[in-house]
Order: structure tokens, then C-alpha cells, then sequence
């Protein structure tokens, strides 16, 4: 990583710091949401089988991908647009300058480079296989012909419905292609999609919200933007990770609930939402940052990020996970050996190399945590996994993450992550 000279004044160089720490908790977080607890990643306890109904709740699902694939390139001699850290954290503001983007000699050459690339099928592919593999009483259907349903952002619901499709879940694709995320001068392919979930019958809009991914990868300028292959692999990854938020927070927030009650589901699937608010108000937790650390502010009181403020931030993270041993959520386990089995397995299925973990004892931790060295997706750096069992249904995690020069930065912040875990104050309530 390349800093910013002195001489260009206090504020580029907090502006700087900023970049980094933002990039690395967004990077957590899109990595967190379908890996380290189930109400983020939208596990649900139902699997298809004896209990399957006859009939499936149908979600007509509508996916446009008109926009250009697009660049958004930076480096240090560049001009730093204001809305970078925000590609990750506040999606919308990339709109600011998608226009400019769009029409830059980038984003044609990568056009170019790509050539004929339909994206839609990824996207209804992604989003039909989660609903399959999560739940069986929704399917998300693809129309043969979306354009009966759809002209521009108007949809046909009384068509919708009329077909049996009670729901229709609309997912538009504001941004395809390569950005610079996670170091200067270094592109990385991912997508930016927003969403709505609509009660055909009623108009009424259940659920609307954004969800991004980008790939962990980083690429030179030049390979980047003229080898097809390295934008088609890691665009695929990435929108299966938003195909994922995106169920999650339909299951997450209770609207899958609702849907399913609407039917004469509602004891099939759970109420999320009011099991997570219920068990928020019985645990809080404080911590006591080293120096130079900040604490980003999450939409959830169940995950936080924590990071150094300087440029190590790229490289080095602390995520903190406060999860529920409840039959909802598919995790009523006797002892943390077999939580630990089902977090693993999770991990699993999003790359990490679970089967060559190893114990790690290189933290002097009190109270004890039961702790694993883990190969993270992609060689993308190391990470160390901490469980500990609270009062039920309460169990914690810390994931200390190391995207690169792991040596190097679990030497220079290991008394730091020492300090601030065993400092960490967790308190349950009856």
C-alpha cells in the first residue's frame, strides 16, 4: 500500500485513513453476513422433505441488468471522488457519477473486453438456487418472458397475480463491473443491486433495501480490464453473495414470516424478526479500543467491526458476533464443540479452508476462548476464529482478520487484539 505524502495536508491524509477503514469493515461485512451467524446469512430450519407442502408459496422474480459494465478506477494520482468508501457502505451515492463512469474509455474497454455477457441469468440463477437450498415452502420463479410483466420500472401485478404469483421480487442492477476497493491502483469485479419485495394484491412494497459484493481479489489496471476471464469468475462470486443478503434479510426482518402466514405458514417459519428483537434486549456487551482503533457503527447490535484507523487497516480487522443457540435458527446445540461444527461448516461452504484449521494458541486470553487458524477463501489472507459460550442461548465469536502479511501483523498487533478482547465486557440478562 502506498501512503499519501505529508505534504498534501491533514485532512487527505484522515480522508485516507477513512478510505481504508471503511473498505476493510465493508469487506467484514459482506464476508460476516453469510458466514458467522445465522440470522445474517438467512439459515433457515426448514429443509425440503416430509414436512414439504404440496404447493409453494410462488415469488415471480423479475431481474434487470440494462446497465453498461462499468469502471470506477483510483489511484494516488488520481483525483479521490468523495463517494469511494461509500461504494461499499452507502451504495447510492455511486449514482452520483455512474452517468461520467459509464461513458469513460474504462468502462469501454472493459465493455469490449467482456463482449457478450448476459448477466441477468447469473443474478436469477443465484437467486432461485438460494430459495431452493433454504426453503421449502417459497420458490422464486423466473418468467419465460419477463417483458409480460415488466415495461421499464412499471410492473403488471394484477398480471402477476392473475398467474399465481402472490409476491414479486424485483431486483434492479445499478452497478456491474470492475472498482477499485481495497488498495489504490488495484481493480476487484463485483455488483451493486437494489431490491423490492411486493404483495401483488395489495401494491404494497414488504421489503426494499441495497446489497453489494466485490470480489477479494485485486487486479493490476491493464489485466484487469483485458482478460475476460478475470471479471466473469469473481462477478459470478459476487453476486452469489448478494443473492444470499438478499434472502437473509427477507428471513432476518420477518417478511418470509408474514408471507407465510399470509398462507397458513406461519408456524412452518419462524418469526425472525421478533426473535432477534427479543433477544437483543437481553445482552450488551462494551470494549476498551487500543489506541488508533475505531468502532464502526452497525445496523446490527448482533455484529461489529473494529479496525485501526492507519493503513493497516487494508490488512488487519477484528469482527465481533453475538449469536443464538435457538431451535429457529437451526442451532439448539448442547456444548460449543457442536456450535463450533455448525460454524465451520458454514465457513465452509463460503471457501474458508475449515479442514486444515489448527488450534491457535498465540493469545494469552482471559476469560478462555477456543481459537483456530483458518485459511480464508482465495488465499485471501488468514483469519483466527474465537468461540466462547455464554448464559443461554448466547454465544460469541471474534473473527481477527488478516488480509495480508499476516506474520507481520499478528507481531506488531497482537498485544493490541490481546487487550481488546480480554477487555471486551459481555453481559447477559435474564
Amino acid at each position: 500500500m502506498q501512503h499519501l505524502e505529508r505534504n498534501k495536508g491533514t485532512a487527505l491524509i484522515e480522508r485516507h485513513s477513512r478510505y481504508w477503514f471503511h473498505s476493510f469493515v465493508a469487506c467484514a461485512l459482506i464476508l460476516l453476513c453469510a458466514v458467522s451467524a445465522s440470522f445474517a446469512s438467512g439459515a433457515e430450519p426448514g429443509k425440503p422433505g416430509a414436512n414439504e407442502p404440496e404447493k409453494k408459496i410462488k415469488i415471480l422474480l423479475l431481474v434487470d441488468t440494462t446497465k453498461p459494465l462499468t469502471v470506477r478506477y483510483e489511484s494516488r494520482g488520481r483525483t479521490i471522488w468523495s463517494g469511494l468508501s461509500a461504494l461499499a457502505l452507502a451504495p447510492l451515492l455511486i449514482e452520483e457519477k455512474v452517468e461520467k463512469s459509464e461513458r469513460s474509455k474504462e468502462s469501454q474497454l472493459l465493455e469490449q473486453t467482456v463482449g457478450p455477457f448476459n448477466r441477468k441469468p447469473v443474478i436469477e440463477a443465484g437467486m432461485t438456487a438460494v430459495f431452493k437450498a433454504s426453503t421449502p415452502y417459497f420458490e422464486a420463479v423466473v418468467p419465460p418472458d419477463s417483458s409480460t410483466y415488466s415495461a421499464g420500472t412499471a410492473i403488471d401485478f394484477s398480471k402477476a397475480l392473475a398467474d399465481g404469483y402472490p409476491y414479486v421480487l424485483d431486483v434492479r442492477e445499478q452497478f456491474a463491473g470492475m472498482a477499485t476497493m481495497w488498495a489504490w491502483s488495484t481493480l476487484s469485479a463485483g455488483s451493486y443491486v437494489q431490491f423490492t419485495l411486493t404483495d401483488s394484491a395489495t401494491r404494497k412494497e414488504l421489503a426494499k433495501g441495497q446489497t453489494n459484493a466485490f470480489g477479494l481479489k485485486t487486479y493490476e489496471f491493464d489485466p484487469a480490464l483485458k482478460d475476460r476471464s478475470t471479471f466473469i469468475a469473481d462477478y459470478a462470486a459476487a453476486v452469489a453473495q448478494e443473492c444470499v443478503h438478499i434472502y437473509g434479510e427477507l428471513y432476518k426482518q420477518g417478511q418470509l414470516h408474514a408471507m407465510a402466514e399470509a398462507h397458513g405458514l406461519g408456524k412452518e417459519v419462524p418469526d425472525t424478526a421478533a426473535l432477534i428483537a427479543k433477544y437483543e434486549k437481553l445482552f450488551s456487551y462494551s470494549f476498551t479500543l487500543p489506541a488508533g482503533w475505531h468502532q464502526a457503527a452497525q445496523p446490527s447490535k448482533y455484529v461489529t467491526v473494529l479496525a485501526p484507523t492507519n493503513g493497516d487497516g487494508s490488512k488487519v480487522a477484528v469482527s465481533f458476533v453475538v449469536d443464538l443457540l435457538v431451535p429457529e435458527l437451526d442451532q439448539k446445540v448442547d456444548n460449543l464443540d457442536d456450535y463450533i461444527r455448525i460454524s465451520f461448516a458454514r465457513m465452509r461452504d463460503n471457501g474458508y479452508a475449515v479442514d486444515t484449521a489448527m488450534p491457535f494458541d498465540g493469545l494469552t486470553l482471559n476469560p478462555p476462548y477456543k481459537a483456530f487458524l483458518v485459511d480464508r477463501p482465495k488465499g485471501a489472507g488468514k483469519e483466527i476464529v474465537l468461540f466462547r459460550r455464554l448464559d443461554d442461548p448466547f454465544v460469541v465469536q471474534f473473527h481477527l482478520l488478516f488480509l495480508a502479511d499476516y506474520d507481520d501483523m499478528v507481531k506488531k498487533y497482537g498485544p493490541d487484539l490481546q487487550s481488546l478482547i480480554n477487555q471486551t465486557k459481555i453481559t447477559t440478562h435474564p
